[in-house]
């Protein structure tokens, strides 16, 4: 990277919440860098006072900042070019997918590595590029401007959309499809087989095949070693802008809405609906069908057992609304004070006194 203000200004304002620049429009960025650490050429983003106090003491290039912080930067414009945003954290998440994204396919060999395996029904496009190790087994569909990095299988029929990374190691099954513009991240599976079974009269365990798959739609992120498996007749469905963590698990015939945030441990058992821009932090657990509506909050490793239809925050296990929830969680601690007061005033009760 090696441009000036100007360039980035004239090249991103309108994608990327810029809205003016002030100072020196000259100045030569080269990287971009944590305001902690910034140096000269470099560009930094600041959230706060104390932020960009450091970043004007380090002698940055360049600092992104809240409209609101301007007011305060304003006499350090003299020597510090200042980018005023609109949205800092979506300046800070579009100029560095820009302008200072890790280059997955430099790899160090040529585009198609002679190791890859890949079935002759299957077209390549000029664009896309294949790490060691792979296999592509027949009839798959591979987009364009794809980045499939080292040991990652691809069964049968499945569909990879324009500009997907899958990172090493990550299988994909047959007939699922991967939307547009989304990463699949190391030795996650995508499509395995969903745990569906039946017992006899001897408990016995009896596989009922899994033949659905997975649809996921276009910008989803799916976390290392994070499973999604297949339906059981028809798909489980990850909605387009979700962004899953690692090590989640979503079991068979699940549907989940648009823009979710899913956080790590999430555990979501078949045929489970969740809405629209769900989140779920860390350790979350849901039983099976269970319908979640838009816009809620699932936190302190929630526990959902029942349907909720009402958007808001809930947690604990089982998961209450969260004003309950704290409440009962101050009553908690004091259980013990609780339950001697009780026993005091049975006494009282039993003796007469």
């Amino acid at each position: 990277m090696k441009k000036t203000v100007q360039q980035i200004f004239e090249e991103s304002a309108q994608t990327c919440a810029l809205l003016e620049v002030q100072g020196n429009k000259e100045v030569i960025i080269t990287a971009i860098a944590a305001y902690q650490k910034g140096k000269k050429g470099d560009l930094v983003f600041v959230p706060n006072s104390k932020a960009l106090h450091q970043a004007i003491e380090n002698e940055v290039s360049a600092i992104v900042i809240p409209k609101k912080l301007w007011g305060e930067a304003k006499k350090a414009a003299e020597t510090t070019t200042f980018f005023i945003s609109a949205n800092l954290g979506l300046s800070h998440a579009l100029l560095k997918q820009k302008y200072g994204d890790h280059d997955y396919r430099r790899s160090g060999w040529g585009r198609i590595h002679p190791s890859a395996i890949v079935h002759e029904s299957v077209t390549i496009p000029e664009n896309t590029s294949l790490g060691p190790g792979i296999v592509i087994e027949q009839g798959a569909k591979i987009g364009n401007h794809c980045s499939i990095m080292a040991n990652v299988v691809i069964e049968h029929d499945a569909v990879i959309g324009d500009y997907v990374q899958i990172h090493p190691g990550a299988i994909i099954g047959w007939e699922c499809e991967i939307g547009s513009y989304c990463h699949i991240l190391s030795n996650a599976v995508i499509g395995g087989e969903g745990f569906g079974f039946s017992q006899d009269q001897y408990f016995n365990h009896h596989r009922i095949p899994q033949t659905g798959n997975v649809e996921i739609g276009e910008k989803v992120t799916v976390g290392a070693n994070t499973t999604i498996d297949r339906g059981t007749y028809g798909p489980t469905i990850i909605g387009k802008g979700c962004i899953i963590d690692n090590m989640c698990h979503i079991a068979h015939n699940v549907t989940m809405g648009e823009n979710c945030i899913i956080l790590s441990g999430f555990l979501c058992a078949g045929s489970t609906t969740l809405g629209n821009r769900v989140v779920a932090s860390g350790g979350t657990m849901i039983k099976d069908h269970v319908n979640i509506c838009d816009d809620t909050y699932l936190m302190h490793r929630a526990g959902v057992v029942k349907d909720i239809t009402q958007r808001g925050m809930y947690a604990g296990s089982p998961v209450l609304p969260m004003k309950n929830y704290v409440m009962s969680n101050a009553i908690y601690s004091k259980l013990h004070e609780l339950r001697q007061e009780v026993k005091e005033l049975q006494k009282e009760k039993e003796t007469g006194r």
